[in-house]
């Protein structure tokens, strides 16, 4: 079982450098090995699990559904209005996501929140990486004894 599970991590990682990320990666980073449109897209049973089985169908009816000479295949016009159709799902909910507000509008604030949400997760380590082994908030003292607020 472990064995399928890295073949399929190899899939993963090849289907995503062949749909140029379209799995996860991009503005607000990944989701995983597939990220959520990718997942959502290929899982049937909706049990947030992809199967060889599901992926296997689901890519076949992309294919039929943007084949539209019915040759049985994708020319590169085709596979654009595929590709374009994915990648405006994600860009949808990447919008949706920066629209705090949900007012169908991204201002300024909007737009940098990922930005400022990192700089605060940077502070926030920083500040636990230089409290480490200093005296205080119940650290222990050089003789054993805890620091008291008395």
């Amino acid at each position: 079982m472990m064995g399928m599970m890295e073949g399929m991590d190899g899939m993963t990682d090849m289907m995503q450098r062949m749909h140029g990320n379209m799995m996860g990666g991009g503005m607000m980073g990944g989701m995983g090995p597939m990220g959520g449109g990718m997942t959502k897209m290929l899982d049937a049973d909706g049990d947030g699990k992809v199967t060889p089985e599901e992926m296997r169908t689901q890519l076949q009816a992309k294919l039929a559904e943007h084949d539209s000479d019915g040759d049985g295949s994708l020319s590169i016009a085709e596979f654009e209005t595929l590709h374009s159709a994915m990648i405006r799902e994600m860009m949808v909910d990447r919008f949706q996501h920066l629209d705090a507000d949900g007012d169908g509008a991204v201002t300024a604030e909007e737009m940098v929140a990922p930005a400022e949400m990192m700089e605060r997760m940077q502070m926030m380590r920083s500040n636990m990486a230089q409290s480490q082994g200093q005296p205080g908030n119940g650290q222990v003292m050089g003789d054993g004894e805890m620091m008291n607020d008395n």
